[in-house]
């Protein structure tokens, strides 16, 4: 049974839920770690109610998710580069459902909740 496993930034197991459109719902602005069937892996935050690249959303999970990651970012001071317009660009792929395995995911990783401002899936020591 494919699961989503939900840590605290530290690392601690918080709770685990079964992989499916209800707990893919829940992710949505977390940082996650998708293991594919074809053992590679996605990190990026997830965006599991983007309809499509044009920033619509519907309220629902679909087929698919799309995770997605800042592309000017200053991994070492955790910050934002370039002019307003180029520091928040972000690119977006699209995760086909039934090609995951199982997820990772950090609770509160998004920095809107407070989480550090990062593209990388890594726990706080």
């Amino acid at each position: 049974m494919n699961k989503i496993k939900f840590y605290k930034n530290n690392e601690i197991l918080d709770h685990e839920e079964v992989l499916d459109e209800n707990s893919l719902a829940n992710t949505n602005g977390m940082l996650i770690k998708c293991y594919m069937n074809d053992g590679t892996t996605e990190v990026g935050y997830s965006d599991s109610y983007r309809t499509h690249y044009e920033y619509e959303y519907d309220g629902k999970v679909h087929d698919y998710i799309y995770l997605w990651t800042w592309d000017n970012i200053d991994e070492d001071k955790h910050k934002l580069i370039g002019n307003d317009i180029e520091k928040y660009s972000k690119t977006y792929k699209k995760i086909i459902i039934k090609d995951i395995n199982d997820i990772d995911a950090i609770l509160y990783s998004n920095p809107r909740w407070g989480g550090r401002l990062t593209n990388k899936f890594e726990f706080i020591k």
